[in-house]
């Protein structure tokens, strides 16, 4: 299939809202499909935040390591599925790493490309400010939420997350269970414990690493 970059840059949630003019001025300052081979980093802890990009096809882990040189899997992207939308507006460094798990393609638009556009454009400028405003607070709402529930809550909520982003009932596991464990910050044996509760109450069919919502 071919590559639409008009189509790509409007799938970005941050800019999915914008007229199609706009989309075309955003299209002219992207990079499209970057290839990175498997094992190879997109960024590592101290480089510079410079860039929003999204993962046209293949998947990226973004990771910690801790003292111990074990790695924590924070989260994956794969298709169409986009990383810090902060970096486009905020001269920062990377506290982790993204590394990708197979052979990938990234789009991206770096900042200083992105806040040249805004100089030129004051009404993106506000319509971007006001969206930004608005995910910083479903951001801020959703962490709350999040630290309230207990850890099947929190399983049953990634999945309703992950089935949102496929728009599917049934999706593939991208990451492995010892994976998703760390990233849901509870042990591979309470995490097989959970598979099983929510397959006996009939809220999941699992099939390996297929998953059905019911």
């Amino acid at each position: 299939m071919s590559h639409s970059e008009f189509a790509c840059v409007k799938a970005a949630p941050i800019f999915s809202h914008l007229p199609d003019d706009i989309i075309a001025q955003l299209v002219n300052i992207s990079t499209h499909q970057k290839k990175y081979s498997a094992g190879s980093y997109i960024y590592e802890p101290d480089d510079d935040l410079s860039a929003l990009f999204v993962v046209d096809s293949g998947q990226v882990d973004i990771f910690n390591v801790n003292d111990n040189g074990q790695e924590l899997l924070l989260y994956s992207l794969t298709n169409h599925q986009m990383d810090i939308e902060a970096s486009i507006f905020t001269d920062a460094k990377h506290h982790h790493f993204a590394r990708a798990k197979v052979d990938s393609a990234i789009c991206m638009i770096r900042r200083k490309d992105f806040q040249a556009l805004l100089h030129r454009n004051t009404s993106l400028a506000l319509k971007m400010l006001n969206t930004y405003g608005e995910r910083l607070t479903a951001l801020e709402q959703r962490q709350i939420s999040l630290s309230l529930q207990n850890a099947d809550e929190r399983l049953v909520q990634y999945f309703e997350d992950l089935s949102a982003i496929r728009m599917s009932k049934t999706f593939h596991l991208d990451v492995t269970k010892k994976e998703l464990a760390a990233s849901l910050h509870i042990t591979p044996e309470t995490l097989s414990r959970l598979f099983n509760k929510l397959t006996r109450d009939g809220k999941i069919k699992l099939n390996k690493r297929e998953v059905t919502l019911l």
